[in-house]
């Protein structure tokens, strides 16, 4: 049973987590529009009535607000703090030629792409100086213990057997055989290559999902009297390194995401904003390096989700900003409008799904049912 203590702990995790990557992203936005010649006129830290504020040489209001839940850019000419209702009325000339609606269509774009770029930025570069300090966990890829009525066990994999491909794609540690069950094709099965003492076989499995809301699994555990090597990188090569398991992130997130609307797998184990919560609590509690690479990981799940060609989402807006370029003017403001309407139900329809499928988990877990 989690006791309320442990329950605040988790909130302020949460909190924690969502202003450090939302932050990131305005920052992104702020950084870009500055540079674009937008005039920024709040740089805000949380929601609702304001605690603090102070103003800068440039004309940007730093504020810090009482709802800390994550934070937003406002630029001249934005009516509302979440920018969906502009308007140039009451301004100069001069002031209008500072709105985000008066730059060019690449500077518009830019300033939008730049949210989830930084995202995507203080991920890698977050990971590289882990990889460069750290260093890279490696876990050999052999087998500890096949779990009994496992497809392992039915495929003969033994103890002691050591995985070196799948499907013929090498496997350097248990990272590399996790991610390639992960994301390996439903009804298919796998080839595994292992190393038998002299023998080499190739011996074949079909992952399994025994319940919903699992991923996939073969059976096979990892040794636990073997210690892992940490593998240092220097500090170009880290950057290098990150930016492949960044990129390695974004396609299992994808694949996940093609399985799910194909029906293939079950959507049990997406997590909204209570799931979010729920692991970052967990990720606390696993110590400082453990949180940290979990906000590299909802890092990287908020530039993949925003760069989503979602109405309301950055990728929403850069897919309308496509179209402009192709039929050279804007989309109409009807059309934009009914959108943004298709992209608010979407984002309400998913939100609800997670919340029906995260409250029941962590209300059993905080109170031992």
């Amino acid at each position: 049973m989690m006791d309320m203590v442990v329950f605040g702990g988790y909130l302020l995790s949460f909190l924690l987590v969502l202003s450090i990557v939302v932050i990131v992203h305005e920052w992104g936005h702020f950084f870009a529009a500055r540079r674009c010649g937008v005039q920024v006129v709040a740089f805000s830290i949380g929601f609702g009535k304001k605690l603090w504020s102070r103003m800068d040489k440039k004309g940007t209001e730093w504020r810090i607000c009482a709802i800390p839940l994550g934070g937003y850019v406002q630029m001249l000419g934005d009516e509302d703090a979440a920018s969906m209702k502009k308007s140039d009325a009451g301004l100069t000339d001069e002031e209008k030629k500072h709105t985000f609606m008066a730059q060019a269509l690449w500077k518009r774009a830019l300033i939008i792409f730049a949210g989830p770029f930084m995202n995507y930025f203080f991920a890698i570069a977050a990971l590289a100086v882990i990889l460069a300090t750290v260093g890279y966990v490696r876990i050999p890829p052999v087998v500890g213990e096949v779990l009994s009525g496992s497809v392992a066990e039915k495929a003969g994999i033994q103890k002691g057997d050591v995985i070196v491909a799948v499907d013929q794609k090498p496997v350097a540690d248990f990272t590399d055989l996790k991610r390639a069950v992960v994301i390996s094709k439903f009804g298919k099965e796998m080839v595994l290559t292992i190393h038998r003492g002299p023998e080499t076989l190739d011996l074949k499995v079909l992952p399994e999902i025994k319940e919903d809301g699992e991923l996939p699994q073969i059976g096979v555990v990892a040794p636990a009297d073997v210690e892992p090597t940490f593998e240092k990188y220097a500090l170009p090569t880290a950057f290098v390194k990150a930016t492949g398991m960044a990129y390695d992130i974004t396609v299992d997130t994808l694949v996940y995401l093609g399985q799910v609307l194909s029906g293939k797998r079950s959507a049990d184990d997406m997590r909204g904003p209570v799931g979010i919560a729920e692991a970052s609590g967990d990720a606390a509690k696993a110590g400082f390096l453990a949180f940290v690479l979990f906000v590299i990981q909802v890092s990287i799940g908020i530039g993949f989700v925003n760069l989503l060609p979602v109405p309301l989402l950055d990728g929403g807006h850069l897919a309308l900003y496509a179209v402009e370029a192709v039929i050279r003017r804007p989309v109409s403001e009807r059309i934009q409008m009914a959108l943004l309407r298709v992209g608010m139900a979407v984002l309400i329809f998913i939100f609800a799904f997670t919340l029906f499928k995260d409250v029941p988990r962590v209300i059993g877990r905080i109170f031992g049912l």
